[in-house]
């Protein structure tokens, strides 16, 4: 069954309380309340037109790879040898800029402490609410479909004209714009896209456009059918009401069941896209202060989730749990590179199924680690081809994106630089 937003125009209030009772029959929330500050909005900005698509179980299918995979490969991917990295051109996000310009530079898009989502199955990426802070205020939603033989990014739709778009101050927080549309922000790790839902998800906001400091744990999505973003109150928030303890965190999601894992401040806490519901799971040793800007990656072969670096046991200790058990448990790394691979400095790292180890993206040029899942033994990888590679820029976060229907891994270093991608096969 799929539920649509009222078309009409109405009232703020009005329309605030219908996607109050829309989220009730969409996402009954077992550990949380749909409750949150009232959004001061205009009755002159036009409210979004969302629509919320039924959970799709067909769309978790096994994802295209090797020989199924190559066949369709585009024809940039075609020459590009294994452990090689590979430019693409003309894949900078400067090819999609909005058709009238809103407050802050569109570069932070990419650059000011944000992250991609991306459709495993099609080999597309996306931008979605990147911004925030002082660096850019536009909430726009960009893709580009890797799988074209010469891919470009193209807006999905326009951000919030600059007249509907508020700042948030010390005491004055705005989590949406006056048109009831998410304020953008600095997203780190907390843009995913579902499949079973085909909207991008945005799991918390970092840093809301304004002052810099304001950040909220809503559950925001952006709808690929209607190309809008959900009402408001749609979807349950991670911690109900809570501005703390967001910055940052580790969040990660299983590509096989959709299920999303998020660092809230007490525990973890995963999102089932079946029930679009929280649950709370195993607590924090100490906080989860202990993952800030630290990546976690999912083992799919063991069901547990490694979190690169521990705050309180640095410079080698980490954390492990176990989705099977619902245990959270110390571990240490080990090899020369440690301190790298744990630093407090964004990275990002995906477990691959091909190497059975997990890869893990540094900030620095083309440095890229393995990691034995078992050993947790830290190992420098060598690639080819990566020397012009430029450095992230203020992070890796969730820029580094595994797609196996090309065989490898797209990467998007800093704005100008366009994506990088690097073939394992």
């Amino acid at each position: 069954m799929q539920l649509s937003r009222p078309g009409d125009r109405a009232l703020p209030s009005l329309r605030r309380s219908r996607a109050r009772k829309l989220a009730s029959i969409v996402a009954p929330c077992s550990i949380a309340f749909f409750v949150g500050q009232p959004v001061a909005a205009s009755t002159q900005a036009q409210p979004p037109d969302g629509v919320v698509e039924s959970f799709d179980a067909a769309a978790l299918t096994a994802l295209p790879r090797n020989a199924q995979a190559r066949a369709a490969w585009p024809a940039w991917r075609r020459g590009v040898q294994a452990f090689h990295w590979y430019n693409i051109p003309d894949s900078a996000l400067s090819a999609a800029v909005p058709a009238t310009p809103v407050p802050g530079q569109p570069r932070n898009r990419i650059n000011a402490w944000n992250g991609l989502a991306a459709d495993r199955a099609h080999s597309r990426l996306y931008s979605a609410a990147n911004g925030g802070h002082g660096d850019y205020s536009g909430n726009e939603v960009c893709e580009i479909d890797l799988s074209a033989d010469k891919p470009k990014w193209r807006m999905l739709r326009e951000p919030t004209p600059a007249e509907y778009i508020v700042r948030s101050l010390s005491g004055d927080i705005h989590d949406y714009y006056r048109d009831d549309r998410p304020a953008s922000t600095h997203t780190y790790y907390a843009l995913h896209f579902l499949a079973s839902r085909n909207a991008v998800f945005k799991f918390s906001a970092g840093s809301l456009w304004g002052s810099g400091g304001q950040a909220n744990w809503k559950t925001d999505a952006f709808s690929l059918k209607n190309n809008d973003w959900h009402p408001p109150g749609t979807w349950p928030e991670v911690v109900p009401g809570s501005h703390r303890g967001v910055t940052a965190r580790a969040i990660c999601a299983d590509p096989y069941s959709d299920e999303v894992y998020v660092a809230a401040p007490g525990e973890i806490r995963r999102f089932d896209p079946r029930r679009g519901e929280y649950e709370i799971l195993a607590k924090w040793p100490n906080n989860s202060s202990s993952v800030s800007a630290r990546p976690c990656a999912i083992d799919v072969e063991r069901k547990r989730i490694v979190f690169f670096g521990d705050a309180y046991r640095m410079p080698d200790g980490g954390l492990l749990y176990d989705i099977k058990t619902n245990e959270l448990r110390e571990i240490r790394f080990s090899g020369a590179n440690v301190a790298d691979v744990l630093a407090l400095k964004y990275n990002a790292a995906w477990y691959d199924e091909r190497s059975g180890r997990f890869l893990l993206k540094t900030r620095k040029g083309a440095d890229l680690y393995s990691v034995d899942p078992l050993t947790f033994q830290v190992a420098a990888l060598e690639t080819f081809d990566g020397t012009n590679i430029p450095d992230a820029a203020n992070g890796v976060h969730t820029r580094w994106q595994w797609l196996p229907a090309l065989g490898g891994y797209a990467y998007y270093p800093e704005y100008r630089s366009g994506i990088w991608f690097l073939a394992t096969e």
